[in-house]
């Protein structure tokens, strides 16, 4: 079993350091709540535009909004003016619901890269630096930074950024061993994340290229970094957390997928019940009908590795209620029984 120790930034106490990643258009309160259930120490919600919050507020922070009880849960947000990244944080802080604030500072997505936020602060450190102090200045929740080891091979060192988020004022950085440019691809370069956390005494938080117990414990191995976090290997796989906590990796049934999977769309459902009642606009779909077109994008991997998925998969786009898709969960589970 993999050995990590509890660490505390500002007010926050993380028992369990393997955490969920923030990841677009996944980590809603629906996935963040299994995955709290199922072991891990702390989530991240999806990234929100600062801009974002500020001219549109309730709208935006529908991205955010945090379950009942949900915690330790960070607002992660993205952005490249330090004013509106305050003003963001502040709103956060003032909801009362979060236990700290977290600034996007790796995304390398294009959309988010092309308003030099996300990514594109890596190109300009001073900049990157004048955001961190902004929002510390603004808040009393502690805040954490979520980046990577560099935009490219031309462009700032890792040990530099450290540098910047440390002095800045961070309290905690969540690093991805990869570079900006390479996206998700190429193995991650844990010897370059074990020299972060050597060149810091803020907690440095692991994140790239752990998707399984073996790769945490690997990780954790070569860079001595105080803890895990997991992105991709969540996605459809919520039993993850409780196998690195416990140390034990069990094969998932193709029942056990389906129940998880139930569970998950019912949760989806009522989460968007809730957005739309809040809305006060006319919707294009229906809450089931949202919460069926969001569960799209995590079908795949729950049911990776099954026999015949194919037909499934092929069907997505036209199953818009609870009804038709878990009538095919049900005849995919049937074939791999």
């Amino acid at each position: 079993m993999m050995k990590l120790s509890p660490f505390k930034f500002g007010s926050v106490e993380i028992t369990f350091p393997v955490l969920l990643a923030p990841m677009a258009g996944y980590t809603d309160a629906a996935m963040r709540t299994l995955c709290l259930e199922h072991g891990t120490g702390a989530v991240y919600t999806e990234l929100a535009s600062a801009e974002g919050l500020r001219r549109d507020a309730g709208k935006t922070f529908q991205v955010l909004e945090p379950a009942e009880g949900e915690h330790p849960v960070a607002g992660h947000i993205f952005g490249a003016d330090p004013q509106a990244m305050a003003e963001a944080a502040r709103m956060i802080e003032q909801d009362g619901r979060f236990d700290w604030i977290d600034l996007n500072c790796g995304c390398p997505v294009k959309k988010v890269v092309s308003r030099g936020a996300g990514a594109a602060l890596l190109k300009d450190l001073p900049l990157l630096g004048r955001i961190v102090e902004a929002v510390k200045a603004a808040v009393s929740l502690p805040v954490s930074v979520k980046t990577r080891i560099g935009f490219n091979a031309e462009t700032a060192g890792h040990l530099e950024i450290a540098k910047v988020v440390e002095q800045s004022g961070a309290d905690m950085v969540a690093v991805h061993a990869r570079l900006a440019k390479n996206f998700h691809g190429g193995d991650p370069d844990w010897e370059t994340l074990g020299e972060m956390k050597r060149a810091l005494k803020i907690p440095v938080i692991g994140n790239g290229g752990v998707n399984t117990p073996g790769d945490a414990e690997r990780m954790v191995a070569v860079s001595g970094v105080d803890g895990v976090m997991i992105g991709r290997g969540a996605i459809g796989n919520p039993w993850i957390f409780q196998e690195i906590r416990t140390g034990c990796t069990a094969r998932r049934s193709a029942a056990e997928r389906r129940d998880m999977m139930a569970e998950h769309l019912r949760r989806l459902v009522a989460l968007m019940e809730k957005r739309h009642a809040r809305s006060g606009r006319a919707e294009r779909h229906s809450p089931e009908e949202a919460a069926c077109v969001l569960f799209r994008t995590h079908i795949p991997y729950y049911v990776k590795g099954m026999y015949d998925k194919k037909q499934l998969l092929m069907k997505l786009a036209t199953l818009v209620s609870v009804d038709s898709i878990m009538e095919e969960v049900e005849t995919l589970v049937s074939k791999n029984r």
